[in-house]
């Protein structure tokens, strides 16, 4: 951009594009998948909204499917970040599982921020993200508003109750999010060993075609 500002005349232009810092490859990544692949990232952050709702729900101590719209969150997220890796692999660029796992947290953080959803979406996002911790992704003003409700709940249960279900099902999601990682990975690691052998094989099927040419040509004379 600052040699097409150059270019057209605009100098002052360039170098105020030239002092902007450069976004890291999972920063990058995330903006390139808003805008190659706006209908998954949609998904996500509706997602990410479906999830909100039901730890809220958890909180107040309703019946709440947190588990389901926690594995949802992460397949979400997970099917993003396979993208991301490919859109990397297209630029030539070499993928990393550990670049993979910070564009999933940047996606995952993004999606479940009140603020940087907007730039995700957009496409504007300027820094890596973690995930927010419990208060953050519950939206514990809304717990708040009902305390007094909730106070009269017996000591046994509510509130406390309700986070430690929370907490729990959060725990389970991680684990099943690494297992399916760790799964991901492997089968990757499988396709790219299928793909040399699958080469190696092309090789030696050349190489076998041009000594069978070789030997009857020699047979010939």
């Amino acid at each position: 951009m600052a040699r097409r500002l150059s270019k057209a005349g605009r100098p002052d232009a360039a170098e105020e594009v030239k002092k902007l810092a450069k976004p890291s490859i999972p920063v990058w990544t995330a903006n390139q998948l808003a805008r190659r692949e706006p209908g998954e990232v949609r998904a996500l952050l509706r997602s990410a909204e479906e999830l909100r709702k039901a730890q809220q729900r958890a909180l107040a101590g309703k019946d709440s499917d947190l588990q389901d719209r926690l594995a949802e969150q992460r397949r979400s997220v997970r099917a993003l970040a396979r993208l991301g890796r490919d859109i990397l692999a297209d630029e030539g660029r070499s993928v990393s599982d550990a670049i993979v796992e910070r564009i999933a947290k940047t996606l995952d953080a993004a999606a479940l921020d009140e603020g940087s959803r907007f730039l995700l979406r957009a496409g504007r996002l300027t820094d890596e993200l973690e995930p927010p911790g419990f208060e953050a992704l519950a939206g514990m003003a809304t717990a708040r508003r009902q305390k007094g409700r909730a106070a009269a709940q017996p000591k046994g249960g509510g509130l406390a109750e309700a986070r430690r279900r929370v907490q729990d099902a959060q725990r389970e999601a991680r684990e099943r999010a690494r297992e399916a990682e760790r799964a991901e990975s492997a089968a990757d690691d499988a396709r790219r060993a299928a793909q040399a052998a699958r080469e190696r094989s092309d090789e030696a099927e050349r190489v076998l075609a041009e000594a069978e040419a070789a030997l009857k040509k020699s047979q010939r004379r």
